[in-house]
């Protein structure tokens, strides 16, 4: 509700506000309802209200029942951390326990008004792409109710083509040039029929030659191993010169994906192969929780619990093998949203719901492995502690340490009684004294 201009025209138009005898207290609502407000006037957490329930299981007892085998036990016990709604420490967006994700898959239907009336109820959870595309799709079935998702989406198809294809080429021109000017000719030549095949499936319509994003990138990257591994001029194998094909991945990283583009999501999920239901499911899927790995599994990373983490499965799946130097470059607010993903688990911690060991160990993890960039705050952990420390030893006998006895507490409420009653008639004296200075200061005056 914006106030500021109106009561800056008002004042411009002189208008006089103690001559308004309309009384507009009828049309007046409380801006919290009342079971969003606790005693003390904070605002609540809202808890999240699903259409089903949803059954959780514990781990263990799925361990004992032959349910996952006792290397999956770790995984799981973490995962199961994912029902309190934690907040991605890669992104920071909120992360959906995967027992929830089941449930939507099974209840989505045919139609597309009931699905959407069925996603709304998980717009929080949604990424900024999905929340756009599921914005499209809300708007376009208000006025074509008999599309299904998959029919909206073709609809929109060729101007998201245009609009996907000139960031595409822009792109592709910028690893053209920049091997330009720095490769020499025989390997820019190679650089070149790489870019002008990506170019011809870019631009072609026949559907079994279509670009694919992975496959250029691992065609660069044999591209620059190449490079540095056979090529007998020394400078190739400097760290300058690899810094410089690490800068043309870089580039390449940067194409866009349905992850990250509006454009590309409905040129992807338009085709003939991806269904009503599979674009459905595609809005929420990426903001599964999902098990990774602090250091991956390729680079010898141990599935144990100092080495696990609750994550989206969209950030889940774009980090690749990188390690987290590298995560952090592409996400250069993961520190903060690490931070913020610990503050939940510390909050969890105190109700008795998480590990307390846990969080010190994945948080020194991290701290190792992104040498110093990531460094959690985890004093949160203690300072519970502390206060119930203090609140124990105030009435501790300061002699010799024992609980006081019954005549020494009623002693120290005596005592306590006399303080605030000196206190009192010292306040009521300075009022006198105030009260007095005051009348004979407006006596001089007359």
């Amino acid at each position: 509700m914006k106030i500021t201009p109106v009561l800056l025209n008002s004042f411009q138009q002189g208008r006089n506000f103690e001559n308004n005898h309309t009384d507009y207290s009828q049309y007046r609502v409380p801006v919290l309802s009342a079971d969003c407000v606790n005693f003390t006037g904070n605002k609540k957490t809202p808890k999240p209200e699903y259409p089903f329930k949803i059954h959780y299981t514990r781990p263990f007892d799925d361990a004992k029942a032959g349910l996952i085998t006792p290397s999956e036990l770790p995984k799981r016990e973490i995962l199961e951390y994912s029902k309190y709604m934690l907040p991605c420490p890669c992104c920071g967006d909120l992360m959906m326990p995967p027992q929830l994700m089941d449930k939507i898959r099974a209840s989505i239907s045919g139609n597309a008004s009931d699905t959407i009336t069925l996603l709304k109820n998980f717009k929080n959870y949604m990424h900024p792409v999905e929340k756009q595309i599921y914005t499209i799709l809300e708007s376009s079935n208000k006025k074509h109710p008999n599309l299904d998702f998959h029919e909206i989406l073709r609809k929109k198809y060729q101007r998201a083509e245009r609009q996907l294809v000139l960031q595409q080429t822009a792109i592709l021109s910028d690893i053209g040039l920049y091997g330009r000017d720095r490769l020499c000719e025989e390997h820019f030549n190679e650089l070149s029929k790489i870019i002008e095949k990506t170019y011809q499936n870019i631009l072609t319509k026949n559907n079994s030659k279509t670009f694919s994003r992975k496959t250029f990138i691992g065609e660069l990257e044999a591209f620059a191993e190449k490079i540095i591994s056979h090529s007998s001029e020394p400078k190739y194998k400097t760290n300058p010169y690899k810094n410089f094909l690490n800068k043309i991945l870089e580039t390449a990283y940067t194409l866009p994906t349905s992850y990250n583009s509006v454009h590309a999501f409905i040129v992807k999920y338009a085709k003939d192969k991806y269904t009503h239901r599979n674009i459905a499911e595609r809005i929420l899927s990426g903001s599964e929780a999902t098990i990774e790995h602090a250091l991956p599994q390729c680079l010898g990373g141990k599935t144990k619990f100092s080495n696990l983490i609750n994550e989206c499965a969209r950030d889940n799946h774009a980090r690749r093998h990188d390690d987290v130097i590298q995560q952090i470059r592409e996400y250069p607010q993961m520190p903060q949203n690490m931070q913020k993903h610990f503050d939940k688990l510390i909050n969890l911690c105190k109700q008795g719901k998480v590990d307390k060991s846990y969080i010190t160990e994945i948080a020194m993890t991290y701290y190792k492995l992104s040498k110093g960039l990531i460094d959690i705050d985890v004093s949160g952990l203690w300072k519970h502690e502390k206060k119930v420390k203090e609140k124990n030893t105030k009435y501790l006998n300061v002699n010799n340490g024992t609980t006081p006895t019954k005549a020494e507490r009623r002693e120290a409420r005596k005592l306590k009684i006399k303080r605030q009653k000196i206190k009192k008639q010292k306040f009521i004296i300075d009022a006198k004294h105030y009260a007095n200075k005051k009348a004979v200061k407006n006596i001089l005056r007359r």
